[in-house]
């Protein structure tokens, strides 16, 4: 008879309530630090930065924005600057020096609607490349971005005349083993997954799962894909 301490277990390290509602949280790379996202009841966005210190989450800066942050991603950052990119309400691809985020050092009006989904590539060490951001956007657009480009995306994909576009719930970078070779893919509300090749500007593959994608799926596509 297995122990129950064979099986996989997950355990609450450190627990924070917070005022508003969070969408998204990510770790700041090598630190003991993570940021969170989130909806404030008055409808403006918040950033807020906590540190584990002997057992708690101590928050140690707070910063009120505009509009409402919907998800972030460090992957098209270096260790050595860490800056975080995020996706907003209203369609605003917006990148922050943690240590001055007052005012973002890029920023693009990336989408009409809300940017459900983001992922970086290209920073901390991981894949390789120029640093990218993807985003996934309630328009039913997903679209690359260079930051070292102003305004204007290095690939955008969306549906042709005549389809109807739907909710992007989820984008992943994968396949950039070197400089040339490089893949997207997203989930969509219907239950799409597409697979994009951004080498050859095609689509590579696609399905449908029936109900609505989110990550988990999305990693596990990238996966297959990278192996193939």
């Amino acid at each position: 008879m297995s122990s129950p301490l064979e099986k996989p277990q997950i355990i609450a390290h450190v627990q924070k309530s917070v005022n508003y509602t969070l969408f998204d949280c990510k770790w700041i790379p090598c630190s003991a630090k993570f940021v969170c996202l989130g909806n404030l009841a008055r409808g403006s966005g918040i950033l807020q930065i906590y540190e584990i210190q002997h057992g708690e989450a101590k928050l140690i800066r707070e910063i009120e924005k505009t509009k409402p942050l919907k998800c972030g991603t460090f992957g098209a950052s270096s260790l050595q600057q860490r800056y975080l990119a995020t996706g907003d309400f209203g369609g605003n691809l917006n990148v922050w020096n943690l240590e001055a985020a007052d005012t973002p050092v890029y920023s693009v009006k990336a989408h009409k609607e809300i940017i459900n989904c983001i992922d970086g590539v290209g920073g901390l060490g991981i894949g390789e490349g120029a640093p990218e951001i993807v985003t996934g956007s309630r328009d039913g657009t997903v679209k690359v971005w260079d930051t070292r480009q102003k305004d204007t995306p290095v690939a955008n994909m969306e549906a042709v005349e005549g389809e109807s576009k739907r909710d992007c719930w989820t984008v992943a970078f994968g396949h950039a083993y070197n400089q040339e070779e490089r893949a997207v893919c997203a989930g969509y509300d219907n239950g799409d997954i597409k697979l994009f090749d951004l080498r050859n500007m095609s689509l590579r593959w696609e399905t449908n799962i029936r109900n609505g994608v989110r990550w988990f799926f999305i990693f596990l596509i990238i996966f297959f894909a990278s192996i193939t």
